[in-house]
């Protein structure tokens, strides 16, 4: 029951055939009763920890939220190490560092992203952008679109590396491929103004559109203004 009620999407322990719940859906009037039953049994696994976890957050019960992703984290769960770094990143920076870390080392696309974000915006140290581009890389080869969208606007952007937009369209496509909306509309505009690439409004307008129809109201706008423009 708790499996049901509190999984996570991005947890691959949870049971094969859960889709897991957004933690937004989490109806924490009922799941945390049927978390807190599985908990109490006795030795429960690192899973069940952390779903619990998840409830009390929901819950709006920071500390024992807190207190319960530490317990996962310890036992080795890499959501878990994830979820309480970003809970501390304001207050302890160095150890959610190690926690992003600890997870990425595990083989968690989560932790790697993650990890990535840390190094480029010097979280708990330096900013180091060859190690953010590394974890990125190795997020971005677990299939995740976030890691493939950071890293072409780093190459967009060209502050932390040299600007490359050969492979700032490339990465835009891999995210969008994988669904990301900020890497539509930033492709779009690459597009538009033929930055790097052969101007092609048409394909502009396409991108914008897929965007809108996400509910992304920059788009909602470029797309109604390159139609306009037509």
């Amino acid at each position: 029951m708790c499996d049901r009620l509190a999984s996570s999407p991005l947890d691959t322990s949870r049971p094969a055939g859960l889709a897991g719940v957004e933690q937004a859906q989490i109806d924490a009037a009922v799941a945390i009763p049927a978390c807190t039953e599985a908990y109490e049994r006795g030795a429960p696994s690192p899973r069940i920890v952390f779903q619990l976890a998840r409830v009390f957050r929901k819950a709006g019960d920071v500390a024992k939220a807190k207190a319960l992703y530490l317990e996962a984290s310890k036992a080795g769960h890499a959501v878990a190490m994830v979820n309480l770094a970003a809970m501390i990143e304001d207050s302890e920076p160095e150890q959610a560092l190690d926690w992003y870390r600890k997870s990425a080392e595990l083989g968690s696309a989560l932790g790697q992203y993650n990890l990535g974000v840390a190094y480029q915006n010097g979280m708990g140290g330096p900013v180091d952008a060859d190690k953010a581009i590394e974890f990125y890389r190795k997020a971005l080869d677990q299939g995740d679109s976030f890691a493939a969208y950071n890293l072409a606007v780093l190459y967009d952007e060209g502050t932390l590396v040299d600007r490359d937009m050969v492979q700032a369209i490339k990465l835009y496509e891999v995210a969008v491929k994988g669904g990301n909306v900020d890497a539509m509309v930033n492709l779009a505009i690459t597009l538009e103004k033929g930055d790097g690439v052969t101007a092609d409004k048409a394909a502009a307008l396409a991108l914008f559109e897929q965007a809108a129809a996400l509910g992304d109201l920059e788009a909602v706008e470029q797309a109604a203004r390159l139609r306009k423009a037509d």
